[in-house]
């Protein structure tokens, strides 16, 4: 009888304990803080422009809407480029060449801009890490607006022949308002106070630039249009 009356009471306890774990709120484990990912920015390939506004030796300040940003020079490395204006007579077979404007369904271009290159140099990397499509590759709609990169090989009149380095050919037309500009090689010493400046450099988490290329841009012009990759 003592024996029944025992195991009586060890079941009760058993079942008393399950009624209370059941019942007893479930306990959520504390959430693990997720890592913030690194800033896309430190060590990324990224372009910045602005007004020179300080030189304190190889470090630039510039004045962009955003703020301040300051950027180093690399004397052995960067490349610092003037743009002036130009005219029809400065282009020439075998310039590197780079147009923006309207495109027909043919892919043939009306320019209204035209950047000249110095010699041996193609493209500048695209500003601020823009991607275009090629539109000599994919020609879009009529009356779209695109861009053209590649070698000048003929001139007939306004009209230009490009020819890019997959060997597509497109047709440049020149009208009375079409911009040309040159390029030409500069050095630290043709930078000055108050010019527009567009800069290409790896950007750190800070925001500060270590430029690899450097455009002088004319008074009252801005960034040149990026030209397309792969042309």
């Amino acid at each position: 009888m003592k024996q029944r009356y025992t195991w009586s009471l060890t079941l009760l306890v058993v079942l008393l304990l399950t009624v209370a774990a059941a019942c007893a709120p479930a306990t959520t484990p504390n959430p693990v803080p997720a890592t913030p990912p690194p800033s896309s920015h430190a060590g990324g390939r990224r372009g910045v422009s602005g007004t020179l506004t300080k030189i304190n030796g190889d470090i630039l300040t510039l004045t962009t809407s955003q703020g301040s940003v300051t950027v180093k020079i690399i004397a052995d490395n960067t490349t610092i480029q003037n743009v002036t204006a130009g005219t029809l007579a400065d282009l020439h077979e075998g310039q590197y060449v780079i147009a923006t404007g309207s495109q027909d369904a043919n892919g043939n271009v009306t320019a209204t801009s035209i950047m000249i290159r110095p010699q041996g140099q193609g493209a500048p990397p695209p500003f601020g890490g823009a991607t275009r499509t090629n539109p000599t590759t994919s020609p879009r709609s009529s009356g779209g607006r695109r861009g053209a990169g590649g070698t000048l090989t003929k001139i007939d009149g306004n009209t230009l022949t490009l020819t890019t380095s997959q060997g597509t050919v497109t047709l440049l037309f020149i009208a009375d308002n079409t911009t040309i500009q040159n390029f030409t090689a500069g050095t630290l010493a043709d930078l000055h106070e108050g010019q527009s400046l567009n800069v290409m450099g790896p950007e750190d988490a800070a925001g500060n630039v270590t430029a690899t290329s450097i455009i002088i841009q004319p008074p009252g012009q801005g960034a040149p249009p990026a030209p397309p990759p792969g042309s």
